[in-house]
């Protein structure tokens, strides 16, 4: 380390004018640029920027001409990464010498210059740009996997194989300092590095490496090459994750942005992603040791520093983590199950299982598929079976934030270890996610009831109309379901019109279903038309009319997206008729709309009542009713209301973590990026396919309507359960639902991705294409 330092060039700016006009003809005005062994040059010749490289003189000329060589080959491989262009000398030479004041030589090379803003000075760090980190260092290494060099095989003190020449130097480091460090290198022992794949990598994608084009938030090049190396090839983004973690509020979440998408387009292996926090924790420690020495050895060079204090900072809040809390998080983001599963060879069989249920359960609790799984682990967007396939879940909208959320899980269980009791005493979880929730929401919904369900949530809803307006009745959507207790079974078609059901009660006022797609109005006034049967009904029953209960979006109607003006319209007729509204949001709130944080908010209305249900929580039971201090004040009419478990600690708990986690994580925004991407292929495999009729929906709430003739609307049931079955043997859970079975939810936790939209139409596609009687296109 230190003779590299020593034998730095000593080259000034006037210098550099000289040698680029001698060496490339040309006219440049130069200015110096950071650097830890080398010496480098910004110039300008005109309208050209360039960056005149310097090496110093112990470099090797097979190492510069690496260099050239991977350039070269990442460039022909065309990823989605900017690239220098390599400029010749006027001699043709690509590698060129120079001498400095001391006749030692110089390898010189003048690249162009690529344009951009540094990673650490383009901020802020969301979703977006972190995302496009990881995928860029993904693309670089599947190219590499490709590429050999000779020189890349080398002992160099930034390979992190190579971590303990820097932890010889923790004597060098303040006395309060070290056992911190020694912790971390202890970690690093445990590696095995036979269980790691090998590559070439660029090996420094230091947050000054690393180039964003800032309209865009995309990363546009990564930059230096200095310290290219044949070693493992997870050390790329182990590197890259030690700056990423840098002055980070939450460094561990965000390094798991990165890692998420870098493993969707280069998978990391099990053992890869293990060690993935031990390395990239191991490089800080590696930078403290380097940069004590290099200090006592180079005093002047600030760039040697320039990371420094950060490191310590992050050092100082990762050695408050338990050691295990990143790989969990690492392994989520991965979708791999955040705890090993340890299979247990007396693992029973699906068979005995299924007959264990049916001899145990109640018969009329349902189970899907005609083989149906068995299901032991969930992480993100996939389910594992006892045989340890993955299945991508793309109908699970109960584990809204993904399957095993780390965070969801770690805030219940800290709470749980310290108070789970009712909301009889005073508890600051429960004013602070009512705060929450209610921020969440326009005036005038500021009061909150918390519940264990959506169904208790609804009941609570009909309780709280009945008692504001003193009246009876409800109208409901045709198709619609509100939950399983038995006021809620009453008022819901879908379950009082199918099988076992009594029909409709005498309270009880169905209206059509808003469905542009099979109803009777499809233009631009259809949410008019179809809320004028709502203007109607409340009219008839003014008098004894209490509330309008409708799903903001219809999940067992079909996933239907209501007509533009329909809620608007039928709210004021519901109102002038003495009524109040409320807005079901169980299945379609949380930012699932993509566009909006609710789905009620696409219609430009504000409800009376909102009730929340499966997403709340992210799979706890946790339910929410929000309402005005109006309709709370009607309420309050003596009666006590209470609910053991309503409201707990450990359920604000939860709740705050999923609020957390889909602010954090920019979710919202990703539901209306990746949703409106799936809409549109869904809809090209449309074109393609006759056996679909309709794709619709918002956000990641989608529905795929499959018919027999697209003249006559003859519902295809059995084709979409044929394709249903058919999906599952590929990997790929979804469901059906609609009055006649026939259409194919797509509701998955909001962390789906374009690649998981890409696998599922892929699929489907393939399915279609079968030469199955099933199936007629």
């Amino acid at each position: 380390m230190t003779t590299a330092v020593q034998k730095a060039p000593r080259i000034n700016s006037e210098d550099a004018v000289g040698i680029a006009a001698e060496l490339y003809d040309l006219n440049v005005s130069a200015a110096p640029l950071p650097s830890e062994r080398d010496q480098n040059f910004y110039c300008e010749a005109g309208d050209e920027q360039f960056v005149l490289k310097i090496a110093n003189s112990g470099e090797a000329l097979e190492f510069i001409e690496l260099q050239n060589q991977l350039i070269h080959f990442l460039t022909a491989n065309k990823i989605e990464l900017e690239f220098p262009r390599i400029v010749r000398t006027r001699t043709g030479e690509d590698i060129s010498t120079i001498k400095d004041q001391n006749g030692r030589q110089h390898f010189v090379r003048l690249l162009t210059w690529v344009d951009g803003i540094c990673f650490a000075r383009a901020g802020p760090h969301g979703r977006k740009l972190l995302a496009s980190l990881g995928r860029a260092l993904a693309q670089m290494d599947a190219a590499l996997a490709e590429f050999d060099h000779a020189a890349a095989h080398r002992s160099f003190y930034w390979d992190l194989r190579n971590a303990a020449m820097a932890r010889e130097l923790i004597r060098l480091l303040p006395e309060s300092r070290r056992s911190l460090v020694e912790r971390f290198f202890d970690e690093w022992e445990k590696i095995d590095w036979s269980r790691l794949r090998s590559s070439v990598i660029h090996n420094d994608g230091n947050d000054y490496n690393v180039l964003v084009s800032k309209p865009e938030q995309r990363v546009a090049a990564i930059l230096d090459y200095g310290d290219v190396v044949y070693t493992a090839t997870v050390c790329e983004l182990a590197v890259a994750l030690a700056y990423v973690m840098l002055d980070k509020p939450d460094p561990i979440g965000a390094a798991a942005q990165v890692v998420a998408a870098y493993h969707e387009i280069y998978p990391l292996t099990e053992p890869e992603i293990d060690s993935l926090y031990t390395l990239a924790v191991t490089r800080l420690c590696c930078s403290v040791c380097y940069a004590a020495k290099q200090t006592r050895d180079a005093p002047d060079n600030e760039y040697l520093n320039i990371s420094n204090a950060p490191a310590w900072s992050l050092l100082d809040k990762l050695s408050d983590m338990p050691l295990d809390w990143p790989t969990k998080v690492f392994r989520y983001a991965c979708g791999l199950p955040v705890v090993r599963e340890q299979t247990s060879h007396l693992r029973p069989a699906p068979s005995e299982l299924l007959e264990a249920r049916k001899k145990h359960l109640g018969p009329s609790l349902s189970i899907s598929y005609q083989a149906p799984l068995h299901i032991i682990a969930g992480s993100r967007q996939y389910l594992y079976d006892s045989e340890g396939r993955r299945y991508l879940d793309c109908v699970n909208n109960v584990a809204h934030v993904g399957h095993g959320h780390p965070y969801v899980v770690r805030a219940a269980t800290e709470q749980m270890a310290v108070l789970n009791t009712n909301t009889r005493y005073l508890h600051e979880l429960l004013i602070e996610y009512s705060e929450r929730l209610t921020a969440t929401l326009p005036e005038p919904l500021s009061v909150v009831y918390l519940v264990c369900s959506g169904s208790e949530a609804n009941e609570l809803a009909l309780r709280l109309a009945r008692a504001h307006t003193g009246r009876n009745d409800v109208i409901v959507v045709d198709g619609a379901y509100h939950g399983n207790t038995s006021a809620m079974i009453d008022l819901s078609p879908y379950k009082f019109d199918g099988p076992g059901g009594r029909g409709c009660p005498s309270w009880v006022h169905k209206v059509s279903m808003p469905d542009v797609y099979r109803g009777a109005y499809h233009g631009s006034d259809a949410g008019k038309l179809f809320a004028d049967d709502i203007s109607r009904e409340a009219r008839q029953i003014s008098d004894a009319l209490a509330v309008f209960f409708c799903e903001s979006a219809l999940g067992c109607g079909g996933q239907i997206i209501l007509p533009s003006g329909y809620l608007r319209e039928a709210y004021a007729a519901v109102r002038a008729a003495g009524g109040v509204c409320v807005a079901d949001e169980v299945q379609t709130g949380f930012g699932r709309a993509g566009t909006h944080f609710w789905m009620f908010e696409t219609q430009g209305v504000v409800p009376d009542i909102v009730t929340l249900g499966k997403p709340i929580g992210n799979g706890h039971p946790l339910g929410a009713v929000i309402t005005t201090p109006e309709i709370a004040a009607s309420f309050a009419n003596g009666m006590e209301y209470f609910n053991t478990f309503g409201g707990n600690p450990v359920s604000c708990a939860a709740g705050l973590g999923v609020l957390d986690v889909i602010r954090d994580e920019e979710l919202q925004n990703n539901a209306l990026e990746v949703g409106e991407y799936l809409k549109q292929a869904l809809r090209e495999l449309q074109n393609q396919h006759s056996a679909i009729g309709d794709v619709r929906g918002l956000g990641l709430f989608l529905g795929i309507e499959f018919v027999r003739d697209r003249e006559t609307l003859e519902a295809g049931g059995s084709e979409a359960a044929y394709v249903v079955e058919q999906m599952k043997e590929r990997g790929v859970l979804l469901s059906t639902d609609g009055p006649f079975h026939n259409v194919i939810k797509i509701k998955p936790p909001l962390v789906f991705s374009k690649a998981d939209a890409d696998f599922l139409v892929s699929h489907l596609d393939a399915v279609l294409k079968e030469d199955s009687p099933a199936i007629q296109n």
